[in-house]
């Protein structure tokens, strides 16, 4: 609480002097209505709530919103110098991506939005995000629930279907249970939040995975012996907004506290971010350290990895200590074919430098970890269906491997055991491929 009470302070300062007409100072009578939404061309107008568009928030009515997106997925792989029979699980093949559902509203300044995912392939399904807001006027907001962490670029870092790097360590589109407060002032956008835990999980199939595991964001979670959890985090985020571009710098810091044990250890991160937009051509690039001292399992024993988790699959080590390095480059071209009317192309690359220093000698060196995805969005009525190209270097989900210890050490010379004195990490693993194809109706 005195977390929440310092950022409304804050940011709620200059509520009195704000004179600019919103829909909380108009006296218009107010009418339901069911809006529908344009979801514009690129993965970050996509995703966004309904409760986000100004157009939405201005508008002198008390409405609601529901919607929704239902989304296949096509899989081609090649993984370790091999590819796959058609019809192989996770492998080759299509599969049902999922179907979510969105509830989003506004009345007297009062926002409601919500958003329910599906994962039939995965047998897994949980909320990414559910919040109440009010909007204090033009410039200030505060958000209560599951909402994203405001670190880093917003509201992606990324503009394939893949993401970058960092949200398989928690560094992208993070959600968590807490509080939120945005202001802007005078060209800046500042951003402040406290989140006393992550978000709840789901369900899911315990054959996939344990049960911590059913979630939107990368956790740690807890597994058998090693039962830390994230707690009690701190986030401040300042943009300055220049024409055409957006600089910024994110900070973050949280507990990880251990239910058998009760020891914590802590997590803190930094990133200076940078988005820019010459005409149709857009840049995303972001520089990020992060580093989690003192965690210790349930015997307590310092951790050189951590144990993170999503989506109803196993855990998989993260490395205590790195650096990453993360640039975007995508084009927008408008057509009229048929339904069709844009195609943005784009390149995302991520090389994850790790820092923490293994014990053992060489044959437990911390070896880099690398994503690039060539791609194109291609926008039709409200189809929306994104090609992707993934490539990945010592990486937990492009692999035939699942997990294990790519963002870890490192692939050893087998990449299915386990490092150790007769499988040291391998200088150089190579890169795996994997073409996806998930189309999604977003309605």
């Amino acid at each position: 609480m005195p977390y929440l009470l310092f950022l409304i302070l804050l940011f709620g300062s200059n509520l009195k002097a704000e004179t600019k007409k919103d829909s909380l100072t108009h006296s218009k009578s107010r009418q339901f209505v069911v809006t529908g939404q344009d979801y514009g061309t690129n993965k970050g107008t996509l995703e966004l709530p309904a409760t986000s568009r100004t157009e939405f928030l201005d508008r002198d009515t008390t409405w609601l919103k529901v919607g929704g997106a239902f989304r296949l997925n096509n899989i081609y792989a090649h993984y370790e110098g091999q590819t796959f029979p058609l019809g192989t699980f996770l492998r080759n093949e299509w599969t049902w991506d999922t179907w979510r559902l969105n509830v989003d509203a506004y009345s007297d300044g009062i926002q409601l939005s919500f958003e329910y995912r599906f994962y039939p392939t995965f047998n897994t399904h949980f909320l990414k995000y559910g919040w109440l807001g009010y909007r204090f006027n033009e410039k200030t907001s505060f958000k209560m629930g599951v909402t994203q962490v405001p670190f880093g670029l917003l509201t992606y870092a990324s503009h394939s279907w893949w993401f970058q790097l960092p949200y398989y360590l928690g560094l992208e589109d993070d959600h968590q249970m807490g509080f939120h407060v945005s202001h802007e002032w005078e060209g800046w956008l500042l951003d402040g939040a406290y989140f006393l835990l992550s978000e709840p999980r789901g369900t899911n199939d315990v054959t996939f995975g344990a049960f911590s595991t059913a979630r939107y964001s990368y956790d740690v979670v807890p597994i058998p012996g090693n039962s830390n959890i994230e707690r009690h985090q701190i986030n401040l985020r300042a943009v300055r907004k220049l024409p055409g571009h957006e600089l910024g710098l994110s900070l973050q810091s949280h507990e990880l506290y251990n239910l058998q044990t009760s020891h914590s250890g802590y997590q803190w991160a930094a990133a200076l971010h940078h988005e820019a937009n010459w005409g149709k051509l857009n840049l995303k690039s972001e520089a990020i350290y992060y580093t989690y001292n003192d965690v210790r399992n349930d015997d307590g024993i310092v951790l050189d990895v951590v144990q993170m988790g999503a989506y109803g699959f196993g855990t998989y080590d993260v490395a205590n200590r790195a650096a990453l390095y993360v640039i975007g480059l995508a084009y927008d071209i408008p057509l009229s074919w048929g339904p069709i009317r844009n195609v943005q192309l784009y390149n995302d690359y991520t090389l994850m430098q790790k820092l923490t220093s293994g014990q053992g000698g060489p044959v437990f060196s911390y070896r880099k970890s690398q994503q690039n995805v060539f791609g194109a969005l291609v926008s039709a009525g409200q189809v929306y269906s994104y090609f992707d190209v993934a490539m990945g270097y010592n990486h937990p989900w492009i692999t035939d491997a699942f997990g294990g210890n790519a963002l870890g050490t490192g692939r050893g010379i087998d990449y299915r055991q386990p490092i150790s004195v007769l499988n040291p990490t391998d200088s150089d693993p190579g890169w795996n491929t994997r073409l996806n194809i998930n189309i999604g109706y977003y309605f």
